[in-house]
């Protein structure tokens, strides 16, 4: 039996979401089409050899279509986000890579403009979602970004206390930079400064200590506020 590939394209796409759900369930991933795909024409067929609805330019043995796993196990992260966003990008001409997209008894077409109708066929895709590439060289070779670190998820309570985290140690680090820089403080962020130094702040800017702090709270409410969101 020939050798056969996934088309570059949508390994791109298993690998990307990998990335973002690296605990994700495979169970129902799927590429090279079974004895039932093989009776009928399918994009999970080798193209060289079995019954495709296109045949491509090349010669390579390749798969043009993926199932991946709606099981991502994550937080707030879904197939039907990864989905939507996909579609979206392909409705706004950002995406051409794929011909249509199956998912929870629905189908997304190429040919339809990529409006959404219901699916009708055997298999609901209830536990997968379904893509089918380009058979076009430039599109089924091509391993850009499907950009799916831009789906938006809600952040969780870790998220949260790591990004308060680093805005305080970004803030922090800002402000000693401006007082060395603005009165020639001779220290290292995050040591302390010489006696005298500090001295020779408080004698020649009555206040400046206490307006530090209080923007600095300004800022860490600011930020709050917006990790509540």
């Amino acid at each position: 039996m020939a050798t056969w590939i996934l088309v570059p394209c949508l390994g791109q796409l298993r690998t990307e979401l990998n990335r973002i759900a690296p605990g994700r369930d495979t169970t129902s991933d799927g590429t090279i089409g079974d004895v039932a795909h093989q009776s009928r024409s399918s994009d999970h067929n080798d193209d060289e050899i079995g019954t495709v609805p296109i045949r491509d330019a090349d010669s390579k043995h390749e798969v043009h279509a993926i199932d991946l796993d709606v099981d991502l196990r994550e937080s707030d992260l879904t197939m039907e986000k990864v989905v939507q966003h996909i579609v979206a990008r392909c409705r706004s001409g950002a995406e051409k890579r794929l011909r249509y997209v199956i998912y929870n008894r629905r189908i997304w077409e190429a040919s339809n403009n990529w409006r959404q109708r219901s699916y009708t066929g055997d298999n609901a895709h209830t536990e997968h979602a379904h893509f089918s590439s380009s058979y076009e060289t430039r599109y089924e070779a091509s391993t850009a970004s499907w950009q799916l670190e831009d789906i938006p998820v809600a952040l969780t309570e870790a998220d949260k206390k790591w990004l308060a985290a680093q805005i305080d140690k970004a803030a922090t680090t800002a402000a000693e930079r401006v007082w060395k820089t603005k009165w020639n403080i001779n220290f290292e962020p995050g040591s302390t400064p010489y006696l005298a130094e500090a001295g020779n702040i408080l004698a020649h800017v009555p206040g400046e200590h206490a307006r530090g702090e209080a923007l600095l709270n300004e800022i860490k409410t600011d930020v709050e506020k917006l990790l509540a969101e």
